[in-house]
Protein backbone atom coordinates (compact mmCIF):
# COMPACT_ATOMS: atom_id res chain seq x y z
CA UNK A 1 0.00 0.00 0.00
CA UNK A 2 1.57 3.33 -1.29
CA UNK A 3 0.14 4.77 2.05
CA UNK A 4 2.60 2.99 4.06
CA UNK A 5 5.81 4.91 2.20
CA UNK A 6 4.87 8.47 3.01
CA UNK A 7 6.27 10.49 5.36
CA UNK A 8 4.56 14.16 5.09
CA UNK A 9 6.25 17.25 5.61
CA UNK A 10 4.11 20.51 6.33
CA UNK A 11 4.78 23.43 4.76
CA UNK A 12 1.70 25.75 5.49
CA UNK A 13 -1.91 25.57 7.42
CA UNK A 14 -4.89 28.33 6.88
CA UNK A 15 -8.41 27.52 7.23
CA UNK A 16 -11.00 30.26 7.04
CA UNK A 17 -14.54 31.89 5.41
CA UNK A 18 -15.26 32.52 2.32
CA UNK A 19 -18.82 34.71 1.15
CA UNK A 20 -20.95 33.71 -1.54
CA UNK A 21 -19.43 34.76 -4.95
CA UNK A 22 -15.81 35.03 -3.80
CA UNK A 23 -13.47 34.01 -6.23
CA UNK A 24 -10.41 32.91 -5.53
CA UNK A 25 -8.24 33.83 -8.92
CA UNK A 26 -6.52 31.06 -11.43
CA UNK A 27 -3.55 30.34 -9.69
CA UNK A 28 -0.68 27.54 -9.42
CA UNK A 29 0.72 25.47 -6.48
CA UNK A 30 4.37 24.96 -5.63
CA UNK A 31 3.11 22.57 -3.17
CA UNK A 32 0.10 19.55 -2.88
CA UNK A 33 -2.62 21.29 -1.12
CA UNK A 34 -5.20 19.34 0.74
CA UNK A 35 -8.63 20.91 1.67
CA UNK A 36 -11.44 19.60 3.34
CA UNK A 37 -14.58 21.43 2.93
CA UNK A 38 -16.26 21.80 6.09
CA UNK A 39 -19.13 24.04 5.44
CA UNK A 40 -21.04 25.48 2.21
CA UNK A 41 -20.65 24.55 -1.42
CA UNK A 42 -17.74 25.35 -4.06
CA UNK A 43 -17.50 25.18 -7.35
CA UNK A 44 -13.47 24.51 -8.81
CA UNK A 45 -12.22 24.03 -12.15
CA UNK A 46 -9.05 22.22 -11.32
CA UNK A 47 -7.34 21.80 -14.93
CA UNK A 48 -9.87 21.56 -17.15
CA UNK A 49 -12.55 19.95 -15.50
CA UNK A 50 -14.81 21.33 -13.80
CA UNK A 51 -15.96 20.20 -10.09
CA UNK A 52 -18.40 21.08 -6.86
CA UNK A 53 -17.62 20.10 -3.63
CA UNK A 54 -19.57 20.51 -0.48
CA UNK A 55 -18.86 20.14 3.13
CA UNK A 56 -17.95 16.68 3.99
CA UNK A 57 -15.57 16.86 0.37
CA UNK A 58 -11.93 17.05 0.31
CA UNK A 59 -9.51 17.58 -2.57
CA UNK A 60 -6.06 17.64 -2.96
CA UNK A 61 -4.39 19.65 -5.45
CA UNK A 62 -1.19 18.63 -6.85
CA UNK A 63 1.47 21.45 -7.55
CA UNK A 64 1.49 23.50 -11.07
CA UNK A 65 -2.40 22.58 -11.63
CA UNK A 66 -4.56 25.27 -12.78
CA UNK A 67 -7.46 26.06 -10.47
CA UNK A 68 -10.09 27.99 -9.62
CA UNK A 69 -12.44 28.49 -7.11
CA UNK A 70 -16.00 29.94 -6.21
CA UNK A 71 -18.09 30.30 -3.43
CA UNK A 72 -21.52 28.74 -4.33
CA UNK A 73 -23.17 28.88 -1.02
CA UNK A 74 -24.06 31.57 1.76
CA UNK A 75 -21.01 30.57 3.90
CA UNK A 76 -17.97 28.78 2.86
CA UNK A 77 -15.45 26.54 5.39
CA UNK A 78 -12.41 25.44 4.68
CA UNK A 79 -9.37 23.96 6.17
CA UNK A 80 -5.85 24.34 3.60
CA UNK A 81 -3.27 21.97 4.31
CA UNK A 82 0.25 22.90 2.03
CA UNK A 83 2.52 19.90 2.72
CA UNK A 84 4.72 17.04 0.51
CA UNK A 85 4.30 13.57 0.40
CA UNK A 86 8.00 13.32 1.41
CA UNK A 87 10.94 15.29 2.91
CA UNK A 88 12.55 16.58 0.11
CA UNK A 89 16.30 17.63 0.15
CA UNK A 90 15.99 20.82 -1.93
CA UNK A 91 15.00 24.32 -0.32
CA UNK A 92 11.03 24.71 -1.53
CA UNK A 93 9.90 28.69 -2.62
CA UNK A 94 8.89 30.44 0.49
CA UNK A 95 5.95 31.18 -1.89
CA UNK A 96 2.69 29.46 -1.74
CA UNK A 97 1.81 29.72 -5.26
CA UNK A 98 1.64 31.91 -8.22
CA UNK A 99 -1.15 33.24 -10.04
CA UNK A 100 -1.97 32.77 -13.72
CA UNK A 101 -0.34 33.39 -16.16
CA UNK A 102 2.76 33.17 -14.03
CA UNK A 103 3.81 29.50 -13.44
CA UNK A 104 6.58 27.74 -10.58
CA UNK A 105 9.87 26.87 -12.87
CA UNK A 106 10.26 22.95 -13.25
CA UNK A 107 12.99 23.20 -10.77
CA UNK A 108 10.85 25.19 -7.96
CA UNK A 109 8.06 23.05 -7.17
CA UNK A 110 8.23 18.99 -5.80
CA UNK A 111 6.40 16.64 -7.85
CA UNK A 112 4.71 13.58 -5.98
CA UNK A 113 7.19 10.75 -5.65
CA UNK A 114 6.53 7.78 -8.46
CA UNK A 115 5.04 5.63 -5.86
CA UNK A 116 1.64 8.24 -5.30
CA UNK A 117 -0.75 7.32 -8.00
CA UNK A 118 -1.86 9.80 -10.39
CA UNK A 119 -4.78 11.57 -11.14
CA UNK A 120 -7.29 13.90 -8.92
CA UNK A 121 -7.67 12.81 -5.47
CA UNK A 122 -10.95 13.50 -3.63
CA UNK A 123 -13.52 11.93 -1.37
CA UNK A 124 -15.77 12.63 1.33
CA UNK A 125 -15.26 12.07 5.08
CA UNK A 126 -17.55 12.18 7.78
CA UNK A 127 -18.27 15.88 10.13
CA UNK A 128 -18.92 13.59 12.74
CA UNK A 129 -16.01 11.29 12.44
CA UNK A 130 -12.43 11.60 13.02
CA UNK A 131 -11.15 13.88 10.85
CA UNK A 132 -12.72 17.14 12.18
CA UNK A 133 -11.17 16.70 15.30
CA UNK A 134 -7.53 15.46 13.64
CA UNK A 135 -7.74 19.11 11.78
CA UNK A 136 -8.39 20.89 15.28
CA UNK A 137 -5.14 19.27 16.71
CA UNK A 138 -3.24 19.51 13.92
CA UNK A 139 -4.23 23.42 13.33
CA UNK A 140 -3.61 24.04 17.08
CA UNK A 141 -0.32 22.37 17.30
CA UNK A 142 0.97 24.41 14.20
CA UNK A 143 -0.66 28.09 15.16
CA UNK A 144 1.56 27.31 18.47
CA UNK A 145 4.63 28.34 16.61
CA UNK A 146 6.29 25.65 18.72
CA UNK A 147 8.79 23.52 16.90
CA UNK A 148 8.34 20.37 18.75
CA UNK A 149 4.25 20.84 18.39
CA UNK A 150 4.92 20.94 14.74
CA UNK A 151 6.88 17.96 14.70
CA UNK A 152 4.01 16.38 15.97
CA UNK A 153 2.22 17.52 13.87
CA UNK A 154 3.26 15.60 11.37
CA UNK A 155 2.21 12.08 12.74
CA UNK A 156 -1.53 13.85 13.01
CA UNK A 157 -1.54 14.77 9.16
CA UNK A 158 0.07 11.27 8.60
CA UNK A 159 -3.43 9.76 10.36
CA UNK A 160 -5.40 12.48 8.70
CA UNK A 161 -4.08 11.21 5.25
CA UNK A 162 -4.46 7.28 5.82
CA UNK A 163 -8.13 8.25 6.87
CA UNK A 164 -9.08 10.34 4.13
CA UNK A 165 -7.10 7.87 1.16
CA UNK A 166 -6.84 4.71 2.48
CA UNK A 167 -9.87 2.07 0.63
CA UNK A 168 -12.69 1.78 2.18
CA UNK A 169 -14.17 -1.06 -0.42
CA UNK A 170 -15.13 -4.60 1.10
CA UNK A 171 -14.38 -5.73 4.66
CA UNK A 172 -11.37 -4.62 6.04
CA UNK A 173 -8.27 -6.67 5.91
CA UNK A 174 -5.82 -7.52 7.94
CA UNK A 175 -1.78 -6.98 7.45
CA UNK A 176 -0.09 -9.43 5.69
CA UNK A 177 2.04 -10.54 8.24
CA UNK A 178 -0.23 -9.90 11.38
CA UNK A 179 -1.22 -13.78 11.78
CA UNK A 180 2.64 -14.84 11.54
CA UNK A 181 3.40 -11.88 14.26
CA UNK A 182 0.72 -13.18 16.67
CA UNK A 183 1.77 -16.73 16.28
CA UNK A 184 5.29 -15.78 16.97
CA UNK A 185 4.62 -13.53 19.92
CA UNK A 186 2.18 -16.71 21.38
CA UNK A 187 4.98 -18.80 21.36
CA UNK A 188 7.45 -16.41 22.89
CA UNK A 189 5.04 -15.72 25.78
CA UNK A 190 4.71 -19.45 26.09
CA UNK A 191 8.28 -20.22 25.94
CA UNK A 192 9.06 -16.90 28.59
CA UNK A 193 6.36 -18.12 30.95
CA UNK A 194 8.07 -22.19 30.75
CA UNK A 195 11.46 -20.26 31.48
CA UNK A 196 9.43 -18.13 34.42
CA UNK A 197 8.77 -21.68 36.47
CA UNK A 198 11.47 -23.21 38.11
CA UNK A 199 11.80 -26.88 37.56
CA UNK A 200 10.03 -26.77 34.13
CA UNK A 201 11.06 -29.78 32.52
CA UNK A 202 8.68 -29.76 29.32
CA UNK A 203 9.33 -30.27 26.42
CA UNK A 204 9.45 -27.48 23.83
CA UNK A 205 7.29 -29.45 21.20
CA UNK A 206 5.02 -30.62 24.12
CA UNK A 207 4.85 -26.77 24.96
CA UNK A 208 3.60 -25.18 21.83
CA UNK A 209 1.68 -28.25 20.84
CA UNK A 210 -1.31 -26.13 22.60
CA UNK A 211 -1.11 -23.46 20.22
CA UNK A 212 -3.00 -25.90 17.53
CA UNK A 213 -0.42 -25.68 15.10
CA UNK A 214 3.12 -28.29 13.88
CA UNK A 215 6.03 -27.71 15.63
CA UNK A 216 7.92 -27.04 12.21
CA UNK A 217 5.20 -24.70 11.37
CA UNK A 218 6.08 -22.23 14.52
CA UNK A 219 9.68 -22.83 14.47
CA UNK A 220 9.89 -21.19 11.02
CA UNK A 221 6.75 -18.65 12.22
CA UNK A 222 9.09 -17.76 15.03
CA UNK A 223 12.41 -18.19 13.05
CA UNK A 224 11.20 -15.65 10.32
CA UNK A 225 10.40 -13.07 13.07
CA UNK A 226 13.34 -13.40 15.07
CA UNK A 227 16.12 -14.65 13.92
CA UNK A 228 16.39 -17.61 15.67
CA UNK A 229 14.90 -21.00 16.76
CA UNK A 230 12.77 -21.45 19.66
CA UNK A 231 15.37 -23.94 21.87
CA UNK A 232 17.80 -21.05 20.29
CA UNK A 233 15.50 -18.47 22.01
CA UNK A 234 15.64 -20.56 25.31
CA UNK A 235 19.13 -21.02 24.97
CA UNK A 236 19.68 -16.90 24.51
CA UNK A 237 17.57 -16.71 28.01
CA UNK A 238 20.01 -19.37 30.15
CA UNK A 239 22.87 -17.98 28.60
CA UNK A 240 22.47 -14.35 29.78
CA UNK A 241 21.73 -15.35 32.98
CA UNK A 242 24.52 -17.98 32.94
CA UNK A 243 26.29 -14.26 32.39
CA UNK A 244 25.16 -12.64 35.38
CA UNK A 245 25.46 -15.92 37.60
CA UNK A 246 29.24 -16.19 36.59
CA UNK A 247 30.00 -12.73 38.15
CA UNK A 248 30.05 -14.82 42.03
CA UNK A 249 33.24 -16.79 41.87
CA UNK A 250 31.81 -18.52 44.84
CA UNK A 251 29.55 -20.80 41.92
CA UNK A 252 31.47 -23.35 39.66
CA UNK A 253 31.00 -23.71 35.96
CA UNK A 254 29.07 -26.81 37.13
CA UNK A 255 26.53 -25.11 39.14
CA UNK A 256 26.54 -21.93 36.97
CA UNK A 257 25.04 -24.32 34.36
CA UNK A 258 22.60 -26.11 36.33
CA UNK A 259 21.44 -22.78 37.63
CA UNK A 260 21.02 -21.10 34.68
CA UNK A 261 18.22 -24.28 33.19
CA UNK A 262 21.48 -26.74 31.55
CA UNK A 263 20.72 -30.19 32.26
CA UNK A 264 24.09 -30.99 30.71
CA UNK A 265 27.38 -28.76 31.23
CA UNK A 266 29.80 -29.94 28.19
CA UNK A 267 26.45 -28.24 26.30
CA UNK A 268 26.08 -25.41 27.95
CA UNK A 269 30.15 -24.78 27.66
CA UNK A 270 30.09 -25.70 24.09
CA UNK A 271 26.61 -23.21 23.56
CA UNK A 272 28.29 -20.64 25.50
CA UNK A 273 31.35 -20.42 23.59
CA UNK A 274 29.28 -20.23 20.22
CA UNK A 275 27.66 -17.31 21.96
CA UNK A 276 30.33 -15.35 23.07
CA UNK A 277 33.45 -16.63 20.93
CA UNK A 278 34.90 -17.73 25.36
CA UNK A 279 34.58 -20.41 27.42
CA UNK A 280 32.72 -19.51 31.16
CA UNK A 281 35.77 -19.65 32.82
CA UNK A 282 37.78 -17.34 30.42
CA UNK A 283 34.75 -15.16 30.36
CA UNK A 284 34.53 -15.03 34.08
CA UNK A 285 38.81 -14.08 33.94
CA UNK A 286 38.21 -11.12 32.08
CA UNK A 287 35.09 -9.93 33.96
Amino acid sequence: MWLEQISPRLNTLWRGPWPMGYVEPARYLYDHELICFMQGRVQMRIGRREHVFEAGDFVIIAPDTYHVSVGESRLVQRACVHFDWTCPVAVRPAAICAYHPQRPGRDEFTPAPAFVPRGLMSGRFDLKGEVPGLLSTLFHRWQSGDAHERALGRGVFLEILVRLLWPRSGPAKPAPDGRRLQLAYAVKDLLDRREEEPGSDESVQHLLASLGFSYPHLCRLFRQTFGVTPVGYLNARKLERAKTLLRDPAHTVSEVAYASGFQDVGYFVRKFKEQNGVSPGKFREGL
